[in-house]
């Protein structure tokens, strides 16, 4: 079977259409002028320098003496300024930032110092160095791309000039298959409610009961509970801001608000075991030592969040109401959240199903 020919995009001052043909002279553009469609043999065999070839071709492979050239710690900056100024939650920026500081090194490697030298075979390296190289989760490579291409889309404007082309357009970025995060059980949940020590308690409770983010718990104010009405609220606040910046009501269960009654008043309601501020990454690791010493699987903070889900699901609460409590933007990312259904439980939820048919 003959082998098809490949081909790739490029949109310089004009879009080039760039194939490979193995019989013939190899790489070869096509592209239109304004009148008629052109086709030019590169002269090259390999797809690197086919790119090289056609941005001297487009005229941006040579830099004018006027324009500048930005290195990559100058595009990462100046990206990174913007994004703050738009708004965006200082966790969201530090997520950026982890992400782009990856690929400068990335970019060492290859001994690539300006933004304009990156070239689409270039990125397509980038997740076999992360995942190889660098040991990291192929889902983190994944994100890092995805803010990666925002960063090429955000500096290809011709406004701001700071690169000449969007060597990302064609870059292609699947989505890894992954198998769900493991959800608590209601086993494991009712021994951690009592076995952790005793500052970790109040937040493990309310954490598996109201589905917040741990950011959301730490920052929940005492001006935030109405516990005469039994709920609370995750309120966009000047300094911080919730997943998805916009604001929901949680009702409270009967362990929660049995919870946030024992606390003590002042700004926040949940403090950490010395008065002071809860540390995220502390109480993550102080979780994992109890649960070994519980002998339970470890699992992480955002576990609770999956649990509340599945819970609220089994419990007869309709998606829609579960969905707004969590702050989840769609159905489809809620959905995700679900424990799967256990042999057991699937076959129970069967007899359940065919006694109520019977009965009806």
């Amino acid at each position: 079977m003959a082998q098809l020919p490949k081909s790739f995009a490029m949109v310089l001052s004009r879009r080039y259409r760039v194939y490979f043909n193995p019989q013939g002279d190899g790489w070869y553009m096509a592209y239109h002028d304004g009148r008629s469609r052109q086709r030019e043999s590169l002269g090259v065999r390999t797809r690197p320098e086919a790119e090289d070839a056609v941005r001297k071709f487009d005229g941006v492979g040579s830099v004018r003496p006027n324009a500048v050239l930005y290195k990559w710690p100058e595009v990462q900056k100046l990206f990174l300024d913007f994004k703050t100024s738009s708004d965006k939650a200082p966790a969201t920026i530090n997520r950026y930032k982890s992400s782009l500081n990856a690929f400068g090194r990335y970019l060492e490697t290859k001994n690539i110092e300006y933004a304009r030298d990156v070239t689409l075979s270039i990125l397509e390296g980038y997740r076999a160095y992360r995942v190889q190289k660098e040991k990291c989760d192929v889902k983190t490579s994944y994100n890092d791309e995805l803010v990666i291409k925002g960063v090429f889309k955000w500096g290809s404007k011709t406004s701001r000039g700071i690169v000449a082309v969007n060597p990302a357009l064609d870059w292609e970025t699947p989505e890894p298959v992954k198998p769900k995060r493991r959800c608590y059980t209601p086993e494991e949940v009712a021994k951690l409610e009592v076995g952790v020590r005793e500052w970790l308690r109040p937040i493990v409770i309310t954490l598996a009961w109201t589905g917040l983010r741990i950011a959301e718990l730490i920052h929940l104010r005492w001006a935030d509970v109405d516990l005469d009405k039994r709920v609370l609220h995750v309120r966009v606040q000047e300094s911080w801001k919730p997943k998805g910046r916009r604001d929901r009501v949680v009702p409270l269960h009967p362990k929660v608000e049995a919870v946030i009654r024992q606390q003590s008043i002042g700004v926040y309601v949940f403090m950490g075991p010395n008065g002071g501020r809860i540390k995220e990454t502390f109480a993550l690791q102080c979780l994992k030592e109890d649960q070994r010493k519980l002998d339970l699987p470890e699992g992480d903070l955002h576990g609770f969040r999956r649990y509340f889900a599945t819970s609220m699901l089994r419990a007869g609460v309709d998606t829609e109401t579960v969905r707004q409590w969590g702050g989840w933007k769609s159905l489809d990312t809620m959905l995700r959240y679900l424990a799967d259904v256990s042999v057991k439980e699937s076959v129970e939820a069967m007899d359940a199903a065919a006694q109520r048919l019977a009965a009806s």
